[in-house]
């Protein structure tokens, strides 16, 4: 069924969602009911790996970091990695391949097939600060041409805060996956935090490989760091893609790579805005070990975000 959410007061914005047993999906998604049952029915392998994550968190990108550590290759895949999401029609795409089979969820993780839980999986738990997802997803949602996504960042901003918007609520996505990751010591999940990456990558790709009990070289890791920074990844991914996706998407073109930037969230918050984000989130994270990683300090010569946003007209 499809809905749409209006941004509160006088703030100006509006997206429209496909909802499923309470959740948000795009709206382009054809007959969810069908992907669902085809989903929950995947036969998964005990060598399979899931990367699982809240959307615009990094999934595309450590998909192709773990695809290079198990082919131990440097080379860039030709493959769309959201053909591979489960809840995207994966499933059909992946069933009769040979595991171990890299494949990726945004959904919490009582909602994976059964097959995942009851095989001890690993799991792959990657997180972004959430004001950098925020950003991302404005982005990334506004192409998406039957979200019909109008208004401002502003207004956007407004509907991420509420959980209004594709894959709900952030905050109670992150809650979940930690009691998850604390009550379910049987099953290896591997946290990976996506500014950690984007500061020392051979140290986290190290990590990833030790986790996925995989032997690759110091030197193929440190091969696989430099190949995919996105200034390195970015125009060779996107000519192997083409216009997969595309049509469902503003341009006809899917829009897989913007910036890949940890800090590009300072550019559209202001500090009012980044007072509020931060105050909500310490309230409702009070209970929780998830902390966001960066604090901003008002009075500091340079606190980084922007006096007044630059995305304040309507789109």
């Amino acid at each position: 069924m499809l809905k749409t959410f209006v941004a509160n007061g006088e703030l100006p914005g509006s997206i429209t969602v496909k909802e499923y047993h309470g959740r948000y999906f795009p709206a382009s998604i054809p007959d969810i009911a069908s992907q669902w049952k085809l989903m929950q029915s995947f036969e998964a392998d005990s060598n399979d790996v899931i990367i699982c994550s809240y959307p615009k968190s990094g999934f595309h990108w450590i998909w192709e970091v773990v695809t290079m550590l198990f082919n131990n290759t440097s080379n860039i895949s030709k493959e769309l990695p959201a053909k591979y999401v489960l809840e995207f029609g994966a499933v059909s795409k992946v069933q009769q391949s040979p595991p171990p089979r890299v494949l990726g969820s945004h959904l919490y993780y009582e909602e994976l097939p059964v097959s995942i839980r009851q095989k001890k999986c690993r799991l792959i738990n990657v997180i972004r600060d959430p004001r950098a997802v925020a950003v991302s997803s404005f982005h990334f949602f506004t192409k998406i041409k039957e979200a019909k996504l109008k208004g401002t960042w502003s207004g956007y901003l407004n509907l991420f805060l509420d959980g209004k918007v594709m894959f709900n609520d952030w905050f109670h996505h992150a809650q979940l996956w930690e009691s998850v990751r604390q009550s379910n010591s049987d099953n290896p999940i591997h946290v990976l935090y996506y500014e950690d990456a984007k500061k020392n990558p051979f140290y986290e790709f190290k990590r990833l490989a030790r986790f996925l009990q995989l032997d690759v070289k110091e030197s193929t890791i440190m091969a696989i760091a430099e190949k995919t920074k996105f200034s390195e990844m970015k125009a060779p991914k996107e000519a192997a893609i083409g216009h997969n996706f595309g049509n469902a998407f503003a341009g006809n073109k899917y829009p897989l790579y913007r910036k890949g930037r940890e800090d590009d969230w300072k550019s559209y918050f202001t500090l009012q805005q980044n007072a509020q984000f931060e105050q909500i989130y310490k309230e409702r994270m009070q209970y929780n070990k998830l902390q966001l990683k960066s604090v901003v300090i008002p009075g500091n010569n340079d606190t980084g975000c922007v006096e007044d946003t630059r995305y304040g007209s309507k789109l």
